[in-house]
């Protein structure tokens, strides 16, 4: 292999992940630990995230995947431009008029509903 290529199989010592995974939930089964995602939905100790989460990515970083991702697990998800625009221009003219960066940029409304939720997830601020 050439010196830059990854390790194959045979040259590490490390277990894959499947084998690494089943050994820490055995081990947390054999202490008693809560498994954080096998917790059911609304239990106070289960993993809570602080919102809203920005990805601050390079072109082409896999921005739509994460938006996909997170929507897929029921948050508002939105990639580089919100409702009311690009998200980094809305972000901009917010912090140039000295309010808050995502002071009105940071909300979405439903097309069918009217509702209207906050953006928890930005994949892509679009700068």
């Amino acid at each position: 292999p050439l010196l830059w290529s990854l390790p194959t199989r045979g040259h590490s010592n490390l277990p894959s992940a499947d084998e690494f995974m089943k050994s820490y939930i055995a081990e947390k089964r054999r202490l008693g630990k809560d498994i954080p995602w096998e917790m059911p939905l609304g239990d106070e100790q289960a993993v809570k995230l602080p919102l809203p989460i920005i990805g601050l990515n390079f072109p082409k970083s896999a921005t739509l995947t994460l938006k996909e991702f997170f929507s897929c697990g029921g948050l508002t998800a939105i990639h580089t431009s919100a409702q009311q625009g690009r998200i980094a221009i809305c972000m901009r003219e917010n912090l140039l008029a000295g309010n808050a960066p995502l002071n009105g940029c940071n909300h979405t409304q439903d097309e069918k509903t009217g509702e209207v939720k906050p953006n928890d997830f930005f994949s892509d601020i679009g700068t």
